[in-house]
């Protein structure tokens, strides 16, 4: 089998990319245990698009342009999931370059603003949180391939078909009529990203020659809870209301990422925060 793109893990987001990639004529093969998967392949002309099983890809070879890897946690522990990372490893894939979808949740302490350079997955052998640990497979396993390979550390992702994280709950939340939650004296402070803006820019990135380093895709922005709420009222919100619960142990205060990297090597204007909400509260309407 051949493909130009190979997603490995599905999602709201790879699924918002795979309908760029195919607007724009190029051949998608999905591998993923998930319905949602099954669902798209529905969506899309059979020639463009296919999903096949963790169980049913072991006995396969299959070549890629560009492989994406978008998995939320390790699948050591889940069923296939063991002989699924051999199969990435083993000549059974060719792929040009693997592309690998982290999270801003690898940079941890009290940083204003965080920088590629501030976490190494790597170098890093101490105690590691859920996605620090999944960078660290991820990363393993494309230098044991010996492929060119690229790590996107992603922060809060938000927009339309999304539904985790404060804004994409929230949003569901009010149209669902039910009061939005925030913590009690915590006035989280994130770097949030329209889906729009990440499918746009790992469009722009797809094709770049930069290879075994990492990128932040961001707005390197900070906005706080408070703001969002605020904005939501301005945006006059019927009824907006508000449930405070009490908040996790030692949760991170302040995550924000530097794009400044990103800056050089694409055209990169995300949408600000308050016009992108404008957008999306309308659509509930």
């Amino acid at each position: 089998m051949e493909c130009e793109v190979l997603l490995l893990g599905f999602g709201p987001i790879t699924l918002a990319f795979a309908k760029a990639l195919i607007i724009k004529g190029h051949k998608v093969i999905t591998v993923s245990q998930r319905p949602s998967a099954s669902i798209a392949a529905a969506e899309f002309p059979l020639d463009s698009f296919q999903t096949i099983s963790w169980e049913d890809i072991l006995s396969k070879q299959l070549t890629s342009t560009s492989t994406y890897i978008g998995w939320r946690r390790s699948p050591k522990s889940q069923l296939f999931g063991a002989e699924l990372i051999d199969w990435v490893k083993s000549a059974n894939l060719k792929t040009e370059k693997i592309h690998h979808l982290s999270s801003a949740s690898v940079y941890a302490g009290t940083q204003e603003l965080y920088s590629e350079i501030d976490y190494d997955s790597s170098t890093n052998t101490g105690l590691l949180n859920s996605k620090q640990m999944l960078e660290k497979l991820v990363v393993d396993l494309s230098r044991e391939k010996e492929t060119k390979f690229v790590n996107y550390r992603i922060p809060n992702v938000y927009g339309l078909g999304l539904h985790q994280g404060f804004i994409n709950e929230s949003l569901n939340h009010i149209n669902n009529g039910e009061p939005i939650t925030i913590y009690k004296e915590m006035d989280l402070i994130r770097d949030y990203l329209l889906i729009d803006d990440l499918v746009s820019g790992l469009m722009d990135l797809r094709l770049h020659k930069s290879s075994h380093e990492t990128l932040n895709i961001s707005t390197g922005r900070g906005v706080a809870i408070s703001e969002i709420v605020a904005h939501l009222r301005y945006l006059n919100v019927n009824a907006l209301k508000i449930l405070e619960i009490a908040a996790p142990e030692n949760p991170t205060p302040k995550s924000v990422l530097s794009c400044k990297k990103l800056e050089e090597i694409i055209s990169w204007k995300p949408q600000v925060i308050e016009k992108a909400l404008q957008g999306l509260v309308q659509d509930l309407a």
